[in-house]
């Protein structure tokens, strides 16, 4: 399942974003070597702030992590409005009904190939769910040359918002998604996932036991 994190409930997942930040630091810093920070181990940034929403894969709060990924609000401080910005023919879609995914990490070890590509199914799907209760309509993210096709050929409605750059050692390029529920209905059929992934554990779940 995937694990919705949100200022409400993420001390219940403090083992599960430690284990993200771990992991974060191993797949883009260690493995892509990704020009990043790291303190003590892991990877984190200014916009791993309360804002944050986190969709983390792992059978319970407490269980391995199998995949994360970050979302942004975008009428905030956000990658693509401050850092890649350029990656846009025009402004970067911004406002309340858009979100920005960041961070799309699989864990150390994943096989390449079709564990991967069901891998990210399964996080898109997860995060058109998210943005369906959050009331999103559109997702913006920065892709590389491995993600793009793969991202195109998800299922949901995505497309280009600019050439691709050279960012270092790889070539990525500003995109957007749709969101709605045809186009999650798609991803699903599209990917075999025969349900909703994702799970909301209330904030004050354990006071109320």
């Amino acid at each position: 399942m995937i694990h919705i994190i949100t200022a409400e409930n993420r001390h219940l997942y403090r083992h599960a974003l430690m284990e993200m930040h771990i992991q974060r630091k191993q797949v883009f810093i260690d493995d892509l070597g990704w020009p990043l920070n790291a303190d003590s181990g892991i990877e984190i940034d200014a916009y791993d702030s309360e804002d944050a929403v986190y969709l983390i894969e792992a059978d319970a709060p407490r269980a391995p992590v199998t995949a994360s990924a970050r979302l942004l609000r975008t009428d905030r401080p956000h990658l693509l409005g401050e850092r890649f910005a350029h990656l846009c023919d025009g402004a970067p879609p911004s406002g309340p009904d858009v979100w920005e995914a960041t961070r799309f990490c699989p864990a150390p070890g994943t096989p390449r190939g079709a564990a991967r590509r069901s891998m990210l199914a399964r996080m898109i799907a997860g995060i058109m769910e998210t943005a369906l209760i959050f009331g999103i309509q559109r997702v913006t993210f920065v892709a590389n040359a491995a993600l793009e096709p793969l991202a195109l050929k998800v299922g949901w409605s995505a497309s280009t918002l600019g050439p691709a750059h050279r960012a270092g050692r790889e070539r990525v390029r500003a995109m957007a998604a749709e969101i709605d529920a045809n186009g999650l209905r798609r991803v699903r059929v599209q990917n075999a996932i025969l349900g909703p992934l994702t799970r909301f554990t209330p904030g004050d779940l354990v006071h109320a036991a």
